[in-house]
């Protein structure tokens, strides 16, 4: 080995150490006393400016949703379905059902301008009129259905979660607190309204009824009850939460029973709806001459429109009966 090259490697072996004193020297200074007492004390101050932070947020977004509450309860009717449709569409509700009408207009007014509609104007203008608002209907049933199950889903989890909370000491104004913060919509949603109400004083009684009216579940109406029934009469609201939560899931489960015994109307349905389109295109490959005749003429455009709402209807039935409420 030259001497250059054995200069080169003590001066590396020279910088590796002086390295690795310089690291040991810093973390022998961070382990005094003194340098992990500043080092708590600026987390804790750090920390005290964020909570604060997040304590300003929550009360202004508290009154803003407080504002909404009240131009909303001037509305009357109008204000009542506004926060229900806010509820089952997680926020989103209103727009939902703007789109919905929206997308059937356009398509009511393509039919009329393709020629797809019946002739006759009598039928014209009401298939028109109904499209939208049976688009509409059908956006809030599905949204409806959609945040009910959702709702129902995580209600059980929460009430655990509640008790979990109340046999450790914490109150249930915090515990509500707490869910809206942990828990996704729908359920977290609605129940940060209420932690957001009672950080602005007003009163339990007041906070549930509104949520319930929202809700609009027997189940959440059960918790309400239990809630208010513990606050006027005292006693452990853990107990009550405990048999109000079996008995939910117990609901739930009965639920899922139900739906997998009716599993039979619900595929007949499918398939009825299915087999006439498979029919109409097997004959038009057939015979394309003959069913050309259905959407070329007058009387065969009103008999495919019969023949549409003869199997809506029948679907709707049997998924009126398929659909067992427990």
């Amino acid at each position: 080995m030259s001497l250059e090259n054995k200069v080169a490697l003590v001066a590396f072996l020279a910088f590796v150490l002086a390295g690795m004193f310089v690291l040991t020297l810093l973390q022998a200074l961070e382990q005094r006393p003194s340098s992990r007492l500043r080092v708590r004390l600026r987390n804790a101050l750090s920390g005290g400016r964020g909570e604060r932070d997040r304590l300003r947020a929550d009360h202004e977004r508290a009154r803003v949703n407080a504002r909404r509450l009240l131009r909303r309860q001037a509305m009357g009717t109008l204000g009542y379905h506004l926060n229900r449709l806010e509820a089952i569409g997680s926020g989103h509700g209103p727009q939902i059902l703007i789109i919905a009408g929206l997308v059937a207009a356009v398509l009511a007014v393509a039919g009329l301008l393709t020629g797809a509609l019946p002739d006759p104007l009598w039928l014209r203008l009401p298939i028109m009129l109904a499209m939208p608002v049976l688009a509409v209907m059908f956006a809030y049933h599905r949204m409806e259905t959609r945040f009910q199950k959702k709702f129902l889903e995580q209600l059980p989890d929460a009430l655990d979660f509640i008790v979990r909370a109340s046999q450790a000491g914490v109150p249930a104004n915090h515990a509500l607190r707490t869910v809206g913060e942990q828990y996704p919509e729908p359920l977290g949603l609605e129940f940060r309204r209420m932690g957001d109400s009672l950080l602005l004083g007003n009163d339990l009684q007041d906070v549930l009824d509104d949520a319930a009216v929202r809700v609009s579940l027997p189940d959440f109406s059960f918790f309400s009850v239990c809630l208010l029934l513990q606050r006027e009469t005292g006693g452990p609201l853990s107990e009550a939460l405990e048999n109000l939560s079996t008995i939910i899931r117990a609901r739930r489960d009965l639920r899922s029973k139900t739906r997998a015994l009716t599993a039979e109307g619900r595929l007949s349905s499918l398939a009825m709806s299915v087999m006439p389109f498979i029919l109409f295109g097997v004959t038009y490959a057939l015979n394309p001459d003959n069913m050309k005749i259905m959407f070329t003429t007058s009387i065969g455009r009103l008999l495919l429109w019969i023949a549409a709402g003869m199997l809506a209807i029948g679907l709707l039935m049997i998924r009126k009966i398929a659909n067992m409420k427990v």
